[in-house]
């Protein structure tokens, strides 16, 4: 499942693009992966803006020339596991797995010019998920807390509004979970997965066993600054690539080529070479090194 880094990743490579496009026309191939889209006129809308909570990608849309009370719409993506939003310039790319195509224009462009630039009149946004789990949602402007997942989420670890004190009242309202089931709860820190969480604990030296309440003052700080740097460090490498992430522009990440533990069960450690362990903790596969990471006894 695409995390915080490949979220923001897409965003980043879309919101050049996006910005100042008009929705001139949707293609639905599966109506469901849109949710209540029938309560709202799809076509017409300004894209203004282009963010990311958590793990969610959200459009920003106002009607041009409209000052009414029902003047813009926000459009809420989850990708789930296999979702991709990709960029289309010439309306010919490969539509196996596509349910969803938003055509946009330029404002100023009614038909699409036949240009073959790197602006041209008309681009397509395709909404691309092999498995189905994907979905989109529009709302009224301001109102996209309705979708119950983003409603609930918790602090952007990114944010300065995250701190180091925030993460010890988030690990203490789960004092007898062990860290990894803590930390990939959206209501504790938005947007942290398998990857960076198996990641940042080992950075940080803590078993991905360990009861959130045993961490002391300076494990959780290093933790802390342990998920900010891994976070950092593969937003700045775009992402990690396994198999279906791509950003908005068809391009794999590379975060893959410095992971330390994350699917490097089997493997040697590379801070003291014991053999990384492979297991299920959290109902999800976990790496971890024995040595680094010492289990509680």
């Amino acid at each position: 499942m695409p995390e915080l880094p490949e979220v923001e990743t897409i965003r980043r490579s879309l919101l050049p693009e996006l910005i100042g496009r008009v929705i001139e026309d949707v293609d639905l191939y599966r109506s469901d992966i849109l949710i209540n889209a029938d309560d709202y006129e799809l076509t017409g809308w300004l894209i203004k803006g282009l963010r990311r909570r958590g793990k969610y990608l959200l459009i920003d849309a106002v009607r041009p020339g409209d000052d009414g009370p029902n003047n813009s719409i926000t459009i809420v993506i989850h990708l789930r596991m296999t979702g991709q939003l990709l960029l289309d310039k010439t309306g010919e790319m490969q539509r196996d797995h596509v349910h969803v195509r938003f055509q946009l224009r330029r404002p100023e462009s009614t038909i699409d010019d036949g240009s073959q630039s790197d602006n041209p009149s008309i681009i397509y946004l395709l909404f691309r998920d092999v498995r189905r789990f994907g979905r989109i949602w529009y709302f009224r402007g301001g109102c996209e807390n309705q979708q119950s997942g983003l409603a609930g989420l918790g602090p952007e670890p990114l944010t300065d509004n995250w701190t180091c004190r925030q993460l010890a009242q988030g690990l203490s309202r789960y004092p007898k979970s062990n860290i990894k089931n803590v930390l990939l709860n959206q209501h504790v820190v938005a947007g942290l997965g398998n990857i960076y969480v198996d990641e940042a604990l080992f950075k940080s030296g803590i078993s991905p066993l360990r009861a959130a309440a045993s961490l002391n003052e300076a494990e959780i700080e290093r933790l802390y600054n342990a998920i900010r740097e891994i976070l950092e460090a593969a937003i700045g490498h775009r992402g990690t690539s396994f198999r279906d992430y791509v950003d908005g522009l068809n391009t794999k990440g590379h975060f893959q080529y410095e992971l330390k533990v994350y699917s490097r069960g089997g493997l040697e450690c590379p801070v003291c070479g014991q053999t990384i362990l492979k297991r299920r903790v959290a109902g999800r596969g976990t790496c971890s090194c024995p040595r680094c990471q010492p289990d509680p006894q």
